[in-house]
């Protein structure tokens, strides 16, 4: 699902520099999709990959029919979002006169809505809490056709025997002693700092750092709000140096990390996808060649960024903290 979510969320950033070049009368509104999109793709992440129920018991969540359906509808409505950028971004570009700008981005706008009500019936799902499911059966029902093309693919590709079945759930999840688990979750999180290469720049991601911890200990459970709850509190006793939020995305900072107000914007921009190009900041920043690589030079020489140059791609610069030094 992962990939259809970075199809869609390159597709969007894309759509911005149209807009921001060739229709800047729209551009507060791409933003705030954009913003929404990524809080969406966050929340995707935060899914676990299993719960254990009261008798013990525990369940595959990605061998769940109920789930399965939920992450193919995702991967739809991704697939779809990112058309839809693809073709506004080319009519922008090209001029296409008679153009409602806004009238296309709020017809996006609603198929984000419907991904954020697919992703919160997968949340709830995978604790076990009740869940009204009417408006994803109608999707469900309306997408059959690709659901099951999708699940066809899957099997291929995993060698799995899958079931798609009408989403519902009834089963609570087993918890942990308050205590001893949150003593618990925040050994692990310091331990997981400690690790962190040092081209990392001392900070992770509240999602790549759940990820990480979840491959450590797949069978304890706890959830992203277990997690930042546990990051809050060594915060406040001085163990961590913060957790903070840019462009919708939290960050966990290890050690300091000394950032003027030139860098903070390249580091916000770099958030969404985890890394960023000199032609980007200059769009979106308006800033001139040379202010703009002076401060990425500076991100580089403190080992927040990292500069990978390609004959494809030309030069980007990376942020290997935002989502792991062994993605890049």
């Amino acid at each position: 699902m992962k990939e259809f979510f970075l199809k869609a969320s390159d597709s969007l950033i894309t759509l911005n520099s149209s807009i921001s070049s060739n229709a800047r009368s729209a551009s507060d509104l791409i933003l705030k999709i954009i913003s929404k999109f990524d809080e969406i793709r966050y929340a995707s992440e935060s899914i676990p990959d299993y719960i254990i129920h009261p008798d013990n018991t525990k369940s595959n969540l990605k061998m769940s029919g109920e789930i399965r359906v939920a992450q193919l509808l995702s991967s739809i409505i991704c697939d779809r979002i990112a058309d839809q950028c693809i073709q506004l971004s080319e009519s922008i570009d090209f001029g296409e006169e008679n153009l409602d700008v806004r009238g296309e981005l709020r017809e996006l706008n609603e198929q984000i809505q419907q991904l954020d009500e697919i992703i919160q019936v997968q949340q709830k799902l995978a604790n076990g809490a009740s869940v009204s499911t009417k408006n994803i059966k109608d999707l469900q029902k309306k997408y059959e056709k690709r659901i099951k093309q999708l699940e066809e693919e899957l099997i291929r590709k995993e060698g799995l025997s899958l079931t798609v079945t009408a989403l519902d759930a009834s089963k609570k999840p087993k918890l942990f002693g308050k205590g001893k688990f949150e003593e618990f979750l925040g050994d692990l999180i310091l331990e997981q700092g400690k690790k962190l290469p040092a081209s990392s720049g001392g900070y992770i991601t509240l999602a790549n750092l759940y990820t990480k911890l979840k491959s450590q200990v797949p069978d304890v459970e706890f959830s992203i709000k277990d997690l930042e709850k546990s990051c809050k509190n060594l915060k406040d006793d001085g163990l961590i140096e913060d957790i903070s939020k840019r462009s919708g995305v939290k960050i966990i900072e290890f050690t300091p990390v000394s950032l003027t107000n030139d860098a903070s914007k390249i580091f916000n921009l770099a958030v969404n996808k985890g890394y960023v190009t000199i032609e980007e900041i200059m769009i979106k920043t308006k800033w001139d060649h040379q202010r703009v690589t002076r401060v990425l030079e500076s991100l580089i020489n403190q080992k927040i960024a990292r500069k990978v140059s390609s004959l494809d791609t030309g030069d980007q610069y990376y942020f290997p903290g935002i989502y792991g030094d062994d993605n890049w």
